[in-house]
């Protein structure tokens, strides 16, 4: 029998018998972030380029799509929505800063791909959108967005997350638009989301602990919601509990897969989709509030982050990606490398490479 028979057909650990696999499994046992770590622009390519491949995985399928990651099991994942509406706006500013005129073709396509997809109560096809309309120039995005903007008023959400993002979206969509039904709808999202903190600010979720993806997305949406609507109080939210993660983080870097109230590390393992969206944060409060130790939280988390890129070797599914957690084989998204993951890597490199936020429309609320 061979060993991968040993575990359930839908067991992530049938994938570790794979020999790309176990020559991963063996190095993360040896120990994790011990790859070389480079320079900003040098990592920020080699994320491009795997997140170009991504998208030429989907070539066949689906056009302009981009696959949600790379499974040890079964190799690229199905084209995710989420992935083609979040990277547009990454694509068109990493063209500029890397002269690669290839990467606004690829936007391009990912805008078409996103147009042909019907309306729905989604708040990244609304955030998706408004990135056509700033990064593409596209006019007509903003009307478009309309349709599924207002499906999102009337949805309803049981995790913070969901309920922060969908606030996010339409504030950001109702001030566009000045559209005062959509501000207010953001209001309540936003409002629904803050009452599941508990009183020391950790956010409740319908999965206990909560994934540090999970905490990141909720504070990174109300700080944007924050800069739109104007609103101190929400700003002030996301940074304690920002704040508080940044406690949590290790000398070198590492955080937790996950927290319990308290703020609590709930994990052996690191969740690196969610310290990516964390570095973010950090860096993000670094650009608005213009306090240097949010910017050395956010370098800390980079360098490790850094260090477990594997930018060598002759696979070009698993080279240049980064894995979803480390070690490889713990937590939930275990033996997978996630697209998104590398789109917030890339988005905080920049932002630190030449001071820009991203989405380009969140500078341009700061200039309002």
């Amino acid at each position: 029998m061979k060993p991968a028979a040993w575990f359930p057909d839908d067991s992530p650990f049938r994938a570790a018998w794979r020999p790309v696999a176990m020559r991963w499994v063996m190095q993360d046992i040896a120990g994790v972030a011990r790859q070389p770590e480079q320079d900003h622009r040098t990592h920020l390519r080699a994320s491009l380029e795997w997140l170009c491949r991504a998208q030429d995985a989907c070539f066949a399928s689906d056009k302009g799509s981009v696959a949600s990651g790379w499974s040890f099991r079964s190799g690229w994942l199905p084209p995710s929505p989420d992935a083609a509406a979040g990277l547009i706006e990454t694509f068109v500013p990493a063209a500029d800063y890397l002269v690669w005129p290839e990467l606004k073709d690829r936007a391009h396509a990912m805008h078409a791909a996103l147009l042909s997809q019907p309306d729905a109560a989604s708040a990244r096809r609304v955030l998706g959108l408004i990135a056509g309309h700033a990064h593409l120039d596209r006019s007509d995005d903003l009307q478009r967005a309309m349709a599924s903007a207002r499906l999102l008023c009337d949805a309803s959400y049981d995790t913070a997350a969901q309920r922060a993002e969908a606030g996010r979206a339409l504030a950001v969509l109702g001030t566009l638009r000045g559209d005062a039904g959509l501000v207010e709808a953001a209001r309540r999202h936003l409002a629904d989301a803050l009452a599941l903190q508990t009183p020391c600010g950790w956010f409740w979720d319908t999965r206990l602990p909560v994934s540090t993806t999970a905490l990141a997305a909720t504070l990174r949406s109300l700080i944007e919601a924050a800069v739109w609507l104007d609103d101190p109080m929400l700003l002030q939210t996301a940074s304690r509990g920002a704040r508080d993660l940044s406690r949590q983080l290790q000398t070198d870097g590492r955080l937790a897969g996950a927290h319990d109230d308290g703020w609590t590390p709930a994990s052996s393992h690191v969740c690196i989709a969610g310290l990516t969206r964390m570095s973010c944060v950090w860096m993000r409060l670094a650009q608005i509030e213009g306090a240097k130790t949010w910017r050395d939280t956010a370098w800390r988390a980079l360098a490790w982050i850094k260090r477990n890129q594997r930018t060598r070797g002759d696979d070009l599914a698993v080279r240049d990606a980064l894995p979803s957690t480390a070690p490889i084989w713990a937590g939930p998204a275990a033996f997978q490398l996630d697209a998104l993951t590398l789109k917030y890597f890339a988005d905080v490199l920049m932002m630190d490479m030449v001071g820009i936020a991203i989405p380009r429309a969140a500078q341009k609320a700061e200039s309002l």
